[in-house]
């Protein structure tokens, strides 16, 4: 099969040191361009990543972190929009102890305000927080999102449920998409693509292959799995696949989603 074009949807800033090395890793695998993703909750680290990504032609896009309660959101927000790669803002909703923080009152203005001004939201959670997911969807139908990791099931537990019911939930929702990152890193070491396809299978009858996106989450799948080897999962674990489908995953979803064109 030959590959369309990549456009790797979920990857990490690089340091200072290994930028050269992740680009000839990149064109080695075919990867045009990326989507870098900071969900660290941390302005520094926000600023740091806008820096990366002015200095970087292969992102094409970045997706941010920031304090969607704060006063202040809609001098951040406007700030945001005067950069050109900026599509969106990245929550690190995993990291919080209420499962329906999403829906809080004060977060739920913040991301009505994003939606308004065309800005996605990337999002990581765990499953007990998927149903917030809908939630949200629901309660801002134009605010477009990106479910990091599908969700991040307990794939190295064979824990399908109730992950697989909270999805099922979710997928009516169409201003949602799920991408296929970090799933190697989720697996039992090793890892296995017949295992991750128990729960890659479900996703592409719920959501479908143009609400599905590749992202590679480099780099934390470096200490189990090589960047081919990573792509390779992806397409095994999605597929089979005709070609029209694989670019949908592999690119076509994630330039729709994120406006690169």
């Amino acid at each position: 099969m030959n590959l369309p074009p990549i456009v790797d949807a979920h990857r990490q800033p690089a340091a200072p040191d290994t930028a050269g090395e992740f680009a000839a890793l990149l064109a080695s695998n075919g990867v045009q361009r990326t989507v870098l993703v900071q969900p660290e909750p941390s302005d520094e680290a926000t600023n740091a990543a806008l820096a990366a990504a002015a200095k970087d032609e292969l992102v094409a896009a970045v997706t941010v972190w920031v304090d969607v309660t704060s006063r202040d959101l809609g001098k951040t927000l406007k700030q945001l929009e005067r950069n050109k790669k900026v599509r969106g803002l990245c929550l690190p909703a995993h990291r919080e102890e209420d499962n329906h923080w999403l829906t809080q009152p004060a977060v739920l203005a913040g991301l009505r305000e994003a939606g308004k001004r065309g800005l996605s939201l990337d999002v990581i959670v765990e499953p007990r927080q998927v149903p917030s997911v809908r939630d949200l969807a629901e309660a801002v139908p134009d605010l477009r999102i990106a479910l990091a990791h599908i969700g991040s099931p307990f794939i190295a537990r064979s824990e399908r449920e109730p992950w697989g019911v909270h999805m099922l939930n979710l997928a009516p929702c169409t201003n949602v998409s799920v991408k296929l990152s970090g799933l190697v890193t989720l697996d039992t070491e090793p890892w296995s693509t017949a295992h991750l396809k128990l729960f890659v299978e479900p996703m592409v009858r719920l959501f479908g292959y143009r609400r599905m996106m590749f992202g590679s989450d480099w780099p934390n799948h470096l200490s189990v799995a090589s960047y081919e080897q990573v792509v390779q999962a992806t397409i095994d674990a999605a597929g089979p696949m005709t070609d029209e489908q694989v670019a949908d995953v592999l690119s076509g979803t994630a330039v729709a989603f994120y406006r690169l064109d």
